[in-house]
């Protein structure tokens, strides 16, 4: 079987499945993207909250293809079975040069005219240069009413001392290449940064903090045609974050008050144990506020890059949703998921570090892939932009380490949730909520599937025992005020959402 027929089964077992969540908006329709007024969420220009989420696929674009080749199928594969899950944001990296490799993409090309940034290498003929690949991936991504979260370059691998940071005006001529190229382009979250770990190459040190300022400035400049390196830019022009080290990190360590950042992204880094809803927390907790989500933890199928930890295991699809949903539950405006085959773009007969060695089309169609997309529904289906983090709620111990209980409610009175990763038994106040009776349900991370407990509760506090405890036994709890009328959890978005 070639891999072109494999893969074009893979996306139709996903579509049959049942469990499609339809993109948000057309893909000849996608609107440039705008933070909230309460600076807590994402909505489109017109007022449609926005759910992001995200899939990572940092070499995408060095490593992908247009078409079909021996050793990999066309990436519109890829965007069509991400459309298919439910997915939002696809982040990628423009130009990364792989561990021992080159920043030449599949076809050869390089992306600089003698490795110079301030010279972009661009051919007047069709499909003959490296970024006529990227205008091709750009341009499916947008079919398929997918955004992309773009790096302009991965930081980390900028050594110290690099031309970019010793004159920051070649930064800033590649960013306002750029812009220029891609100002019509309603689609394009660009990321500042790419996991500067290393000692001297992060934004702490003010030669480096000057090369993203440049490229942010560049990159803002060219989208208005304003050629001048002076510091100034018209940011509401842009949609733009910075991805962090990392470790529990987040680009509001160093950048919240930056005026091109528009939202806070966190790196946790993928093990097994981990509690990002703590830095969520702290994230979310920032003045002035704004939105934050955790961009980089638990992949799929990975092995832990903690080295105390099993190195025999690897990532599970429950590691997966604990992730999600305490990221979401503590005031996530969203979550971006991760598949370690897709990191590295891996191609047939290629392996990467931490475990990756099974080509990314055949890694498509993982279970956590499908169940985010649960998430994203089950958010979708409650009043998006009235949401908020509340512990409170809880009226007894939510515990600490794998079966930590994380909540949020609506600030109308009009829902809550709970999210018990192992079923421990919920204990809640209502006090949140209005009027005396309550509407509950179940709802299952792992099917995405609601089941009504009635719609009679009532009581200031309420105790729930879910259906099954234990490791892989996770489940949310929906309490509604019976004065509403919302659809099944998770089954069609609720109309109300507009801000």
């Amino acid at each position: 079987m070639s891999l072109a027929a494999a893969s074009r089964i893979l996306f139709t077992s996903s579509m049959v499945a049942g469990f499609v969540t339809a993109p948000l908006v057309s893909a000849n329709d996608l609107e440039p993207l705008k933070v909230c007024d309460c600076g807590r969420y994402l909505v489109t220009v017109s007022g449609h909250p926005f759910f992001w989420l995200g899939d990572t696929c940092w070499h995408m674009f060095g490593k992908s293809v247009a078409e079909d080749h021996d050793n990999q199928p066309s990436v519109s594969v890829y965007f069509a079975n991400r459309a298919a899950k439910g997915f939002t944001v696809i982040q990628s990296v423009l130009v990364r040069e792989p561990i021992g490799g080159t920043m030449a993409n599949a076809y050869g090309f390089e992306p600089f005219e003698n490795n110079d940034w301030s010279r972009p290498r661009v051919r007047p003929e069709k499909n003959d240069d490296y970024w006529d690949h990227v205008d091709r991936v750009i341009a499916e991504a947008k079919r398929h009413g997918l955004y992309l979260a773009i790096l302009p370059l991965w930081l980390q691998s900028i050594e110290e001392g690099h031309p970019m940071e010793k004159d920051p005006t070649i930064a800033y001529r590649y960013g306002y290449f750029l812009g220029s190229r891609y100002k019509d382009e309603p689609h394009i979250i660009w990321v500042m940064g790419g996991d500067a770990y290393s000692s001297g190459r992060n934004v702490d040190r003010p030669s480096r903090l000057q090369l993203v300022r440049a490229v942010a400035e560049g990159i803002t400049d060219g989208l208005v045609g304003k050629d001048q390196y002076d510091g100034a830019a018209d940011w509401s022009k842009t949609i733009m974050t910075f991805h962090p080290p990392g470790g529990n990190r987040s680009s509001g360590e160093w950048l919240h008050n930056e005026p091109w950042l528009d939202f806070n992204m966190i790196q946790t880094t993928t093990r097994f144990r981990f509690s990002n809803w703590q830095t969520v927390e702290r994230e979310y907790g920032r003045i002035p506020p704004k939105p934050v989500l955790d961009g980089e933890v638990a992949y799929e199928g990975s092995l832990s890059l903690r080295k105390e930890e099993p190195q025999d295991i690897r990532i599970r699809p429950w590691d997966v949703r604990r992730a999600a949903y305490w990221a979401v539950f503590a005031g996530g405006f969203g979550h971006t998921y991760g598949h370690r085959s897709f990191i590295g773009w891996i191609r047939k007969g290629e392996t990467y570090r931490y475990g990756a060695h099974i080509p990314w089309y055949e890694s498509l169609d993982a279970p956590g892939a499908f169940q985010v997309g649960y998430l994203r529904r089950l958010m979708e289906s409650r009043p998006f932009l009235s949401r908020i983090p509340d512990q409170s709620v809880l009226a007894s111990d939510p515990g600490s380490g794998d079966a930590h209980l994380q909540a949020t409610r609506d600030q109308l009175g009009r829902f809550l949730m709970v999210y018990s990763p192992m079923g421990k038994p919920i204990t809640v106040r209502t006090s949140s909520l209005k009027g005396k009776v309550f509407r509950a349900w179940w709802f299952d991370p792992r099917l995405g599937e609601a089941k009504s407990l009635g719609d009679d509760f009532q009581g200031d506090v309420l105790t729930f025992e879910p259906p099954s405890q234990g490791e892989d036994c996770d489940w949310v709890l929906v309490l509604d005020s019976a004065d509403e009328r919302f659809p099944v959890p998770g089954t069609k978005p609720y109309e109300g959402n507009r801000s």
